[in-house]
């Protein structure tokens, strides 16, 4: 889920690639050490910092400046991309091979003559295992190690994996106001190191930056503030304000339809079931 450590740190990754565009080997462009982290500085390290020389950048959420903006409750969950399968199934004529590896939560699936047959793949399961399984529901199966027969008249004969797919729905809303600060010995320096944040930030395009969880939230631009009292101490401070609206989110996990049963009631008659592999 996204929430407010996620946020700031996304911000602070975003602020070190703007000031090492060629990565953290490579000098910042600033030509002395920045030092990116989330949250306040500690006053003895950045006093250290700035007594050889360098910056420090920080990002602070700050307190009081969040809102409630949430707007729509109760969405069905989004599928996240659904992984492949560890397992595998293969059909050749009238046999499946159960394969790959075990992944706890998949399911195996045969239909034969379009009637479903699943196993749900345990953290014991084996190949072995998982065939022995599946032979023992189907009427006139046999199975040799990971290798399913089927007997008797088959028509139609299919094979899947289940897989484990990730949802994630969203479940509340809100914006937060953080505190982008350059710490810096000398004003050339602080003109530097912000305008490079400044700009890459203000050029992301359409404001959406992503979250570990893959979500978005939406950057807004809410003012600078300079601060030159204490320059005799050789700190020169700029900060950047920036308002990040973002979802909490929750996660949960499915698993991909392997087949569908529908059941058809005549005005008269029987129940019948359908099957669709």
């Amino acid at each position: 889920m996204a929430d407010l450590s996620d946020v700031t740190l996304t911000l602070a990754q975003l602020a070190a690639a703007a000031l090492y565009p060629n990565g953290t080997l490579q000098p910042s462009v600033a030509g002395i050490t920045v030092t990116v982290a989330p949250g306040w500085p500690n006053p003895k390290q950045l006093e250290s910092i700035l007594a050889a020389g360098n910056a420090m950048f920080t990002v602070y959420p700050m307190p009081g400046m969040d809102a409630n903006t949430t707007r729509f409750l109760d969405s069905d969950p989004v599928a996240l991309v659904a992984p492949a399968p560890s397992l595998t199934m293969t059909v050749l004529n009238n046999t499946v091979t159960v394969g790959g590896s075990i992944n706890a939560g998949e399911a195996a699936f045969i239909g034969v003559n379009r009637t479903p047959f699943s196993h749900a793949v345990l953290a014991t399961d084996t190949t072995v295992t998982i065939a022995a399984a599946l032979a023992a529901m189907i009427p006139n199966a046999s199975v040799v190690g990971s290798v399913v027969t089927i007997g008797g008249t088959v028509f139609d004969l299919a094979a899947s994996v289940s897989a484990v797919v990730g949802l994630q729905a969203e479940i509340a809303r809100q914006k937060r106001v953080f505190m982008l600060t350059a710490w810096c010995p000398s004003p050339a320096a602080r003109d530097t190191i912000c305008k490079a944040v400044d700009v890459a930030l203000k050029a992301i395009p359409g404001r959406r930056i992503l979250f570990p969880d893959n979500s978005y939230g939406l950057l807004i631009y809410r003012g600078t503030l300079e601060t030159d009292t204490q320059s005799q101490q050789q700190l020169f401070r700029r900060d950047l304000r920036f308002e990040v609206e973002y979802g909490t989110t929750q996660q949960s996990t499915s698993n991909t339809i392997t087949n569908t049963q529908t059941a058809l009631t005549p005005v008269s008659g029987l129940t019948v079931q359908l099957n669709q592999p």
